[in-house]
């Protein structure tokens, strides 16, 4: 019943905003700076009225059904100072272009495009995040990991770059099965990676990175459950131009990158491409040879646009990125590496002899984005993409020199997008866009492994002490099944234990979705707008599984734990399971604005992660229920005088049918954790002080636990418990300092500290507490403390520049449990020490 609510809320907006027309007159024209250049997503309004829209991305603005006489045009736009501007309508054609001043001392100007069109972050109802180019340039941001401090409640872990893990006030993206959908959905240039193996990129001539918070579903898709991250490139345009650059560190760091613009044919053709070379040694090393943790990295992007006509715009996109890294530093605290050593911090790992560790990756994908202008402010948009994905994993599962557990992973990725879109503006009073989209993946997946069944045995046995020597050499082989005084293994007592037996399970999912979705927002009155939206999807999802023995070895250990002749994948025959789904979600909003430079939000929102459908190890099948999610947010957002940025936001969730990454009985599985709860507040503040001082920081406070009781008032499991990849508290202080030393030469200096809480790897939040010291699967608290010095000469363009992160050493780890916690032996990965280097760059 409460969706036919909505739903005839929806449509009452819209009518309500057809009905009510003012008057036949227009007025249009474009926002320009003082050098001619658009400024997309300036605000234009008539005074005291409820019209009003935000400039297109060429600065283009229409306002329609205005009322003959006298109006004043308010035209507003952080960086740039207010302006009015006086008219008179008349009958035809009503053109006014408004050039805006830049203010001495200002923030910088940065246009967002979360509700599928340019806005500024004062215009949009929801609680939203933007990392500007500006930004990642003056603090050398490199990483993902360092990307995320930026933005509060957001926490970004890669311990093997397809497998990262996104989290967003708490909850992360986990794909077990190949049916399962993230939760946070990871955009590249309007286009949805939708599986984590493609979600890690280099970030390289990029424009922005928006990140928005909550449930998404009618703005960025089925994906984005609890909030979207998007990476927006910079796209062609007119001017020639681009930028080199070339740095050296330690761990032999090596980086080269560029990018060159050049305008093909004036005014209708313009290609941009841009590429990165990235690599550093790992910063462990393998006693047993090479090291791990390290970054072979190759990425590149050619960008077209063409402009057939003038209300055409055609942009094609194409990037490709290959990561060639050695393994991950999976270690081991109860076990001792080859020097007697211990301590992870030391750096030193001592994995199986005469193995390679890697972790390869590629990712293909190209886009057709196509945008037919009726006018300034309503517009039809088609979407195509296609992108494949390739992983080939293999690591360390016992994290020691004993040869136990050895396994790997390959991967097989292809996915096809196509939306269809359109973008209105009725009456200038209500702006949306409505649409459809359909989406296919299919996927591929292949686990491999080969244990040494006489060091495996120690594990199976809980006899993993002897497994490994305290000066951190192998144990001795467990030839045979030894005689543990057990009537019922009678039969199997000096069964030869192999240690060359191999298996692997091979599995695969089809899975599609068609969506229709609409959203909108209507100017109720002058200062108070409401917005609404819905999306309707239809999902079907096939996947497969079967697992054999390679080879012509058995495994001994495989009769005691029935899955004989293999060890962990029991043997099955090709089957597959179906199913289809219906679902539907939503948001409503209200925004009250004090002033041009100020407002209020509230809002309501469903959020929802698909159903997943999943075979344990055992070939056994099941259907997890989708998770839901129901979200109040609320907060404030205040621009000061141009200089003066504070916004705060407030959320609540309440999950359904959670849904949690667990082992259970050697199956690592998506399993119902029941019940949860999170609630908490986000906060960012910038100012610029003075022409050379800007400061800037962030909080973020969450409290997310799991429920004491389910639907049913039974105890949950996971009662009390921390979501994993969550610390309560955290935060971020930096400021920017620029000094001119001569008419040519600035130095501008830009340190950055943040700050973790406690965190849990793990939602068992597990300790064991027969030896609590080895098996801590939690981070404590920690800061990291990273800069950038940079040297700019104005002619010719070069920056010179210095830059270091981890700047104090912390020792930390991103990562705990993993293949080595179903046998009793989990592992750790430390986290980057201190990492340095120089580079120079020329901006042409």
């Amino acid at each position: 019943m409460k969706y036919y609510f909505i739903l005839l809320l929806f449509l009452a907006v819209v009518g309500k905003a057809s009905a009510g027309v003012s008057g036949n007159f227009s007025v249009h024209g474009k926002v320009i700076d003082a050098y001619n250049e658009p400024v997309a997503g300036a605000f234009v309004a008539v005074l005291n009225t409820s019209f009003g829209v935000n400039a297109n991305a060429d600065g283009e603005y229409i306002l329609k059904g205005l009322p003959a006489g006298n109006v004043s045009l308010y035209v507003s736009v952080l960086g740039y100072a207010p302006k009015t501007v006086e008219i008179s309508l008349k009958e035809g054609e009503n053109k006014v272009d408004i050039t805006l001043d830049e203010t001495v001392i200002a923030l910088e100007t940065v246009t967002v495009t979360a509700q599928q069109r340019e806005q500024q972050l004062l215009d949009i109802p929801i609680t939203m995040s933007v990392v500007s180019a500006r930004t990642l340039d003056d603090t050398h941001t490199r990483t993902l990991e360092h990307l995320a401090a930026f933005v509060p409640g957001l926490n970004i872990n890669i311990q093997t770059p397809h497998r990262p893990n996104f989290a967003i006030r708490g909850l992360t993206s986990d794909e077990t099965s190949p049916t399962a959908q993230p939760r946070v959905s990871v955009y590249y240039n309007n286009v949805s990676t939708s599986r984590v193996s493609m979600a890690i990129a280099e970030l390289y001539d990029m424009e922005r990175v928006e990140v928005s918070k909550g449930p998404q579903g009618t703005l960025f898709g089925r994906g984005s459950q609890i909030g979207s991250i998007h990476f927006i490139s910079k796209r062609p345009e007119q001017a020639f131009g681009g930028y080199l650059s070339a740095g050296l560190g330690n761990y032999a760091m090596k980086e080269i990158e560029g990018a060159v613009n050049l305008p093909v044919a004036k005014d209708k053709l313009f290609a941009r491409a841009a590429g990165i070379y990235s690599y550093h040694d790992g910063y462990v090393t393998n006693t047993s040879g090479g090291k791990l943790n390290g970054k072979n990295t190759f990425g590149g992007r050619f960008s077209l646009r063409y402009l057939p006509v003038e209300n055409l715009r055609i942009d094609l996109m194409t990037g490709y990125q290959k990561d060639d890294n050695p393994g991950t530093a999976f270690m081991s605290k109860r076990y001792p590496n080859v020097n007697g050593e211990k301590d992870i911090f030391k750096y030193e790992a001592s994995f199986d002899e005469g193995k390679e560790w890697f972790n390869k990756r590629d990712v293909f994908g190209s886009s057709l984005d196509v945008k037919y202008y009726l006018n300034e402010n309503n517009y039809l948009t088609s979407i195509t993409s296609y992108y494949t994905n390739t992983v080939d994993h293999r690591w360390d599962g016992d994290g020691s020199i004993a040869p136990a557990i050895d396994m790997a992973e390959y991967n097989d990725v292809k996915q096809f997008t196509q939306e269809l879109r359109y973008n209105f503006s009725l009456n200038s009073r209500i702006n949306g866009f409505l649409g459809a989209s359909y989406w296919r993946e299919n996927v591929k997946q292949r686990y491999w492994f080969g244990p040494d069944e006489q060091y495996m045995a120690y594990l199976i046995f809980q006899s993993p002490e002897y497994m490994v020597f305290e000066n951190g050499t192998p144990g001795y082989p467990m030839t045979a099944i030894p005689d543990l005084g057990d009537p019922a293994m009678d039969m199997l007592v000096g069964l030869p234990l192999p240690t060359c037996h191999e298996e692997e399970s091979t599995g695969g999912a089809v899975n599609q979705a068609a969506d229709i979705f609409a959203d909108a927002t209507l100017k109720l009155l002058p200062r108070l707008s409401f917005t609404a939206g819905l999306r309707a999807t239809y999902e079907s999802f096939l996947t497969s599984t079967e697992a054999h023995m390679l080879g012509e070895t058995p495994s001994a250990l495989g009769y005691l734990l029935g899955s004989y002749p293999n060890f962990f994948f029991t043997p099955v025959e090709y089957h597959e399971i179906s199913k289809d789904f219906l679902s539907l979600t939503y948001r409503i909003n209200l925004k009250y604005d004090f002033s041009a430079s100020s407002g209020v939000y509230a809002g309501y929102a469903k959020g929802r992660r698909p159903n997943v459908l999943q075979f344990n190890s055992a070939g056994e099948s099941e259907i997890m229920n989708d998770e839901k999610v129901y979200s109040f947010d609320a907060g404030l957002k205040w621009n000061a005088r141009q200089r003066y940025w504070f916004d705060i936001g407030v959320f609540y969730h309440r999950y359904n049918d959670f849904q949690t990454s667990k082992w259970d009985n050697a199956n690592y599985l998506v399993d119902d954790a029941g019940r949860a709860t999170s609630y908490g507040a986000e906060a960012t503040a910038k100012a610029a002080l003075c022409e050379r001082l800007d400061v800037f920081g962030n909080y973020a406070y969450i409290h997310a636990r799991f429920d004491d009781e389910d639907s049913n008032s039974d105890r949950q499991e996971y009662a009390g418990n921390t979501f994993r990849q969550t610390p309560e508290h955290s935060f971020l202080l930096g400021f920017n300092a620029k000094l001119n030393i001569s008419p040519g030469l600035s130095v501008i200096f830009t340190p950055t500290y943040s700050w973790k809480s406690h965190i849990w790897f793990e939602d068992s939040n597990d300790r064991q507490p027969e030896d609590p010291s080895l098996a801590r699967l939690e981070q404590d608290a920690y800061g990291l403390l990273n800069a950038n010095l940079a040297f700019r000469f104005n002619n010719p363009g070069f920056i010179l520049s210095a830059f270091a992160s981890n700047l104090l050493d912390e020792k930390y780890i991103i990562g705990a449990g993993n293949t080595g916690m179903m046998f009793g032996v989990p592992t750790y990965v430390p986290g980057a020490p201190r990492m340095a280097g120089a580079k120079l760059s020329w901006r042409f």
